[in-house]
């Protein structure tokens, strides 16, 4: 029923609505393929299929979707576990890295931006060359194969930017040559206030491109700056993202979508897939069936998708299948203004970013790297602003309160740290999206004792961060503390992320285990994302990453799942 670059239409299941399961929707249903989606969260949203805009049941409320995991799926329903090395016992069992299971996915409660990756991120061994202990490659395309597809992926979704703000450094790295169809909108305080710090000490801050509408655009409204973005649904639905895709599939007649259903298996016979298992949760218990395919198509995010296909028992002739994860490692700074309010909860989240710390040529950067046994060492991209939300914040002051005896979780002392909200208020953060490398020994495995709520074995993630990591973490921190002082920080100080976490990797950016390349004896998928050994059955999220970039992976994965799923449909380019 398919046959590659060609157009054969065929009944295909895509398994995940998010960033790169709606592409594939998409793209497939335009090409005269009948499509069914399977998306294992609800679906919040109407008139998806429809003319004008989308609704949604979204508010904002913080406390449910931040406490009662309104967004995605209960820990102790659908737990995952997390080990930091191979040796080590599990040393925690609940949420890692989930990402929002509902239709639409991630791109439903992320903060939406979508920087590129560089040129030297599809070639990292080619242009920088290996790292001891890392498996570094090439990706099977360059940035200039790819770029016409961020371009593509920028126009429909809608992205808010200005190509004439784009510093040197990144217009090096990452050329384009369409500018994006909406202008920045309004500059938050505390991003403008970093910002300045930032160009203080020689970085090249700019006005981050986000897929959030600054004007009215795909029949959706502006952004109103209500002040709750990253994390939550929007009320307005002014950052529809993946819903774009997805409504264009729909509209085309071909596309059955069946929310709050998971599957459970790809159904394997003589080298290629013949359909998919499914379980969804009912009134009366589980519901269990099957769904016959000509072609399959995961894009359940990474740790889910390579949990699936491990269930399923997919060939792995690399040996690669679940390994090389990868999550960025993060460091987390922390600006306190004494004198000045920044309201930095308001508006959408963080409005400027700086990408200097993805530079491997960052003066002092080669240096750093070599006195520390490595060839390079890179940062990334820097989200200059940002804040706790007023629940988070409540949350860690019933902390504090929680350790002086005399004092109450709430009452007059709770009341007077709010209105003075110095965990929030006068708060203005700085985020480095650090780049991690490939790693043989960062896995994902099925969890030999922890079950779900359906009695099969969960994910489990192996993940710490390795050496040229932490090397730049420690480069890089010194940098961030002085740029937020320069800001006027009467407190700065700068923490990898996992310090804060007992090691958990918490920064929801998940790529690889499945990773793309031309020979079958080193990757898991091909140049296009078919699983090798298997005729019929692509990957379009980030798990066919091969590395991980120092930047936001939204973008990339939109754009390569259009790439890819365009190949397989045989339209053109």
């Amino acid at each position: 029923a398919q046959c590659e670059g060609r157009r054969v239409m065929g009944r295909a299941v895509v398994i995940g609505s998010g960033a790169g399961g709606s592409f594939a929707a998409m793209e497939l249903a335009q090409a005269g393929w009948q499509v069914v989606v399977f998306e294992k969260g609800a679906n919040h949203f109407s008139n998806l299929g429809g003319e004008g805009p989308i609704g949604t049941v979204f508010a904002n409320d913080s406390l449910a979707t931040q406490v009662r995991n309104f967004p995605g799926t209960d820990p102790e329903v659908f737990p995952r576990t997390w080990r930091p090395n191979q040796a080590s016992t599990v040393q925690y069992t609940g949420s890692v890295d989930e990402l929002p299971q509902v239709v639409g996915g991630g791109t439903v409660h992320w903060d939406a931006k979508v920087p590129r990756f560089w040129d030297i991120d599809f070639q990292q061994l080619s242009a920088l060359g290996p790292v001891p202990g890392a498996d570094v490659a090439d990706w099977p395309f360059s940035y200039a194969e790819i770029a016409p597809y961020y371009d593509e992926v920028e126009q429909l979704i809608g992205v808010q930017g200005d190509t004439q703000a784009i510093p040197g450094i990144v217009r090096k790295h990452a050329p384009r040559t369409k500018q994006y169809p909406m202008p920045p909108g309004p500059q938050q305080r505390s991003s403008s206030a970093v910002a300045a710090g930032a160009t203080a000490i020689g970085l090249h801050p700019y006005p981050f491109p986000m897929a959030i509408n600054s004007r009215p655009y795909n029949d959706q409204h502006v952004c109103n700056d209500c002040g709750f973005c990253s994390g939550f649904g929007c009320p307005v639905v002014a950052r529809p993202a993946a819903l774009i895709p997805l409504r264009r599939a729909l509209r085309t007649g071909r596309v059955r979508l069946v929310p709050e259903t998971m599957v459970t298996k790809v159904r394997l016979g003589a080298g290629r897939a013949t359909g998919v298992n499914w379980i969804r949760m009912t009134e009366r218990g589980p519901v269990t069936g099957t769904e016959n395919a000509d072609i399959v198509i995961m894009a359940a995010s990474a740790i889910e998708t390579i949990r699936l296909a491990l269930l399923s028992e997919f060939p792995d002739a690399s040996g690669k299948l679940g390994r090389r994860l990868m999550l960025h490692s993060f460091v987390d700074g922390t600006a306190i203004f004494l004198d000045e309010r920044m309201h930095a909860y308001r508006g959408r989240t963080i409005t400027q970013c700086a990408e200097d710390a993805a530079d491997p040529d960052f003066p002092g950067a080669r240096a750093f790297a070599k006195a520390h046994g490595l060839p390079y060492i890179r940062g990334g991209l820097m989200e200059l602003g940002g804040s706790q939300d007023p629940i988070s914040e409540a949350q860690s002051y019933q902390t504090l309160l929680g350790f002086v005896r005399s004092a109450k979780p709430f009452g007059t002392d709770f009341k007077q740290l709010m209105r003075s909200s110095i965990l929030r208020d006068r708060l203005a953060g700085c985020q480095i999206i650090g780049h991690d490398l490939p790693y043989l020994d960062h896995t994902v495995t099925l969890d030999p004792t922890v079950r779900d709520v359906f009695g099969l074995p969960v994910a489990q993630v192996t993940w710490s961060s390795g050496q040229h990591e932490q090397a730049a973490q420690q480069f890089w921190i010194p940098q961030l503390k002085k740029m937020m002082t320069r800001a006027g920080a009467g407190l700065a100080l700068a923490v990898p992320a996992t310090d804060n976490s007992g090691g958990l990797p918490t920064g929801n950016h998940v790529m690889g285990g499945m990773m793309m390349g031309a020979d079958p004896a080193t990757s898991v998928t091909d140049a296009h994302g078919r699983v090798h050994g298997l005729d019929n059955v692509y990957v379009a999220d980030g798990s066919v990453f091969v590395t991980s970039g120092a930047h936001n992976p939204t973008n990339t994965i939109m754009a390569v799942a259009m790439r890819n799923m365009r190949h397989l449909a045989g339209t053109p380019a």
